[in-house]
């Protein structure tokens, strides 16, 4: 929804590495993969619910003229891409580091949209999850001529075609939603805050 009460963004924030490969020793078989991609499970991320809309909003959770965000799932990735050590080949690796989930304080936790915030967030770690699982079944389509750099390349453009699926799921129909959830009790708790501070 967004000119409404309710934004949410799930943040990638890149930070892509490249690791260049050592020319393999000839001793090594070749692997029967010659580029293999694999990602770390996405954890339950730490949880925090003591900052503002404002302060989400800081963090850069991107809300449309009229909107608020209440809810943000932060975290950096980071490939790397890597000579295999048993064999002739290349290991890509997607990283996620320091994720935290976020639930503005304007909605405290023992409320009904507190718990609906958490879990459209929720929703987004598994989105994330789902994208490791993805990401670990990519096949680079020219192993033949695999460097490390243009791994790479391919490794971030698929990465940026998985994240689609965060910006889809925000989409409009979700967000409306958001208004009368709760029976109308996000934009309630929103005006008690304006009006207390």
């Amino acid at each position: 929804m967004r000119a409404s009460v309710f934004l949410v963004l799930a943040l990638l924030a890149p930070g892509v590495q490249a690791a260049q490969a050592a020319p393999p020793s000839a001793a090594l078989p070749p692997c029967a993969q010659p580029v293999r991609f694999v990602a770390d499970w996405f954890a339950d991320p730490p949880q925090e619910f003591d900052k503002s809309t404002s302060d989400l909003a800081r963090l850069g959770a991107p809300a449309a003229e009229g909107a608020t965000a209440l809810g943000l799932v932060t975290v950096e990735n980071a490939i790397s891409v890597k000579p295999e050590t048993a064999c002739r080949g290349l290991r890509v690796e997607l990283k996620f580091q320091h994720p935290v989930l976020r639930v503005a304080r304007e909605l405290p936790a023992s409320t009904c949209a507190h718990a609906h915030v958490l879990h459209h967030e929720q929703t987004h770690v598994r989105i994330y999850r789902d994208m490791a699982r993805q990401f670990s079944a990519l096949a680079y389509p020219f192993p033949d001529a695999a460097t490390p750099d243009l791994v790479l390349r391919y490794a971030k453009q698929q990465l940026a075609k998985l994240q689609e699926a965060q910006r889809l799921f925000d989409s409009p129909e979700e967000y409306a939603g958001n208004l009368t959830a709760c029976r109308g009790e996000i934009p309630i708790l929103l005006g008690v805050a304006r009006k207390a501070g």
